[in-house]
């Protein structure tokens, strides 16, 4: 059993951990982390590496993952679409996925947990995995593998042994391969070869 945070589309180094993982609980009763990818992703823009914001409704207090609000007093949905479109309109893929992922990011759930597992559930449907899941049910020490508070870098020691392959970029051509984006960037680059990545010993 392996304890993840809900990342907003999670990076490349997440998915390898999480679709490997024997059984996964999502954490919903910790106390929420600010600035963290459970509300940014980072997808590689004509001008690098860019990373995009849910904003939350502030409320002063800690909370629990799972009771905070995603605030809608600003258009951000619309500014990460058309940074998607202008990052990834010329990969591969963008056009087979668009409609489907479009629908889903323009979605208004009340919550932000709510909102990253429609996101996830539509990723590993993408990716023709299967991967059932649980939410925690309170806030306890985890005596199986802890991820909480991982940052899935693909340079660290959990990660010894991945034969990660770096596959080609929209901008290749003029900046240098940014590894362990979004899962998007895969997903629109390389398409369902993306499944056989994540899953390579």
């Amino acid at each position: 059993m392996a304890v993840f945070p809900i990342h907003y589309f999670g990076s490349v180094g997440y998915y390898r951990m999480l679709v490997n993982a024997t059984e996964v609980v999502f954490e919903v009763h910790e106390h929420f982390v600010k600035q963290s990818h459970r509300s940014r992703m980072e997808i590689l823009s004509p001008n690098g590496v860019q990373k995009l914001v849910i904003p939350t409704v502030k409320t002063g207090k800690r909370r629990f993952t799972k009771d905070v609000q995603i605030s809608y007093a600003e258009n951000w949905q619309k500014d990460h679409w058309k940074s998607l479109e202008a990052a990834y309109r010329r990969s591969p893929y963008f056009e087979y996925y668009e409609d489907q992922l479009k629908a889903l990011i323009w979605s208004k759930p009340t919550h932000l947990s709510e909102y990253n597992l429609s996101l996830h559930d539509h990723i590993l449907q993408l990716l023709k995995i299967s991967k059932p899941y649980q939410l925690t049910a309170q806030f306890k020490e985890s005596e199986h593998l802890n991820y909480r508070l991982e940052n899935f870098n693909i340079q660290d020691e959990i990660f010894s042994g991945w034969n990660y392959e770096n596959y080609l970029q929209v901008f290749s051509d003029r900046i240098e391969f940014a590894e362990n984006l979004s899962i998007l960037d895969m997903l629109f680059n390389i398409g369902p070869r993306s499944r056989d990545v994540l899953f390579t010993d």
